[in-house]
């Protein structure tokens, strides 16, 4: 009891400050790779708001200290035939992300190095005992020059696929489609060199990932990733209108001559729907493929994942994982386009929302997209799910973000489809 009135309290704190906030208060930068000096590594995390308070200038260092805090409700309905699958899944309110952020520039080097570490507050919902910080980000971008790319070293995204490329709070719907988490890791320690080219007209990044420090298993057992990623933009005119195209590949070995496939249904607090269980297997290969058109406040996004198993044991399965959809901002914003990352970005409203005589309305989209999960193949049965998802988001400034979304999913596992509806109310601060 005592942790829903937090997160209740949380809630109401969230909509206060809103309101208080001084919604036409001008922004003075962002940390957003859009428009980061070549010749400074760029940061692949959420961009930051600065404001005097979170800024640290010295002559050997700057620093950014930001902050994302996202509270959610889900409410998920199922017929008899997915209660039987899966269990009954009971209503679920919980800080999907307490994150603090510390990024910045390391100003000695002839081309300044970036940092970041970001850490998870894991307090208000975490079980007693449990850790009240995780550590999600630590790393170093270490830049060659003008154009001569850069290193990212230590705990970081591994770069591939666009939804996990692409921040988390400044996606079209509050989750990644349900294959992404599923095929491609979060967070991965290890060293990457990137590089955008062509006068940004293009991007690629290779990388090579361990993370048996964390696991506690030896370097061999633990098994590697080799990812690789080119983007490519045909047609660019603004961020307002482009064609983006991409490609992607990622390589892993198994964990102790095993895998394992499982995907939530696009709801954080659900049970996973679809999970292939833990098999043998040598290795796997990934091949990921990436589009995007941005038309004005009109965008579409593609995307499929092909992931082959080596399994003598499971005839060699292959699994999928595709998504088509997109959004419309009925106000008339598009989101910033990173030509050196090659992703969707930051979202700022035209007008902040304010009540005062020249006040805006802030910005409001709607989205949608059907997302389809397949880990069902040769001698595996990890089920099928497929999922509609329409959605309605308000911005009143670029802080804050308040959205809906709505999905009807359907799970074809065990020789029965059952059907599911999930309600998700999302409240976010990012700063």
């Amino acid at each position: 009891m005592k942790v829903m009135k937090n997160k209740l309290a949380g809630l109401a704190a969230f909509v206060l400050l809103t309101f208080s906030a001084n919604a036409q208060k001008t922004l003075l930068t962002f940390s957003d790779t859009a428009i980061v000096p070549k010749d400074q590594a760029p940061m692949s995390a959420a961009p930051i708001l600065a404001q005097k308070w979170n800024q640290i200038h010295t002559k050997w260092f700057n620093l950014n200290f930001g902050m994302a805090f996202i509270l959610d409700h889900n409410i998920t309905t199922q017929d008899n035939t997915n209660l039987a699958q899966v269990g009954k899944i009971d209503p679920g309110t919980e800080f999907r992300g307490e994150r603090f952020m510390f990024t910045g520039n390391l100003l000695f080097f002839k081309h300044p190095w970036r940092y970041m570490i970001s850490a998870n507050f894991n307090g208000l919902d975490a079980p007693p005992g449990d850790k009240k910080f995780s550590f999600i980000d630590w790393n170093f971008e270490i830049p060659f020059g003008k154009n001569g790319g850069w290193i990212t070293l230590g705990k970081q995204k591994e770069g591939v696929g666009h939804e996990y490329v692409a921040p988390g709070t400044q996606l079209m719907f509050m989750e990644r489609g349900s294959g992404v988490p599923m095929i491609v890791r979060q967070r991965n320690i290890g060293i990457r060199y990137s590089n955008s080219i062509l006068d940004q007209h293009a991007t690629f990044t290779v990388g090579f990932f361990n993370n048996y420090w964390e696991t506690g298993k030896s370097f061999a057992d633990n098994g590697s990733q080799v990812v690789m990623r080119a983007t490519a933009l045909p047609i660019y005119t603004s961020d307002a209108e482009l064609l983006h195209l991409g490609i992607g590949y990622r390589y892993t070995d198994a964990t102790d001559g095993t895998l394992s496939y499982k995907a939530k249904p696009e709801l954080n607090t659900s049970p996973s729907y679809i999970n292939t269980g833990s098999f043998k297997a040598s290795a796997a290969n990934t091949l990921m493929l990436e589009l995007i058109k941005v038309n004005g406040p009109v965008s579409v996004i593609g995307e499929y994942m092909s992931n082959r198993v080596k399994s003598v044991d499971a005839n060699n399965p292959n699994f999928h994982y595709w998504q088509v959809g997109g959004d419309w901002f009925i106000t008339g914003e598009h989101r910033r386009y990173n030509r050196t990352n090659g992703n969707l970005g930051k979202l700022i409203p035209k007008k902040n929302f304010s009540l005062a005589k020249n006040g805006g309305p802030g910005a409001f989209e709607l989205g949608a997209r059907y997302t389809r999960s397949d880990l069902t193949d040769a001698g595996i049965a990890g089920g099928e799910f497929g999922r509609l998802t329409g959605a309605i988001s308000w911005y009143p400034n670029a802080s804050f973000r308040f959205s809906f979304n709505y999905g009807t999913g359907s799970l074809d596992k065990g020789n029965t489809t059952g059907k599911s509806q999930f309600f998700q109310l999302r409240a976010q601060f990012e700063l």
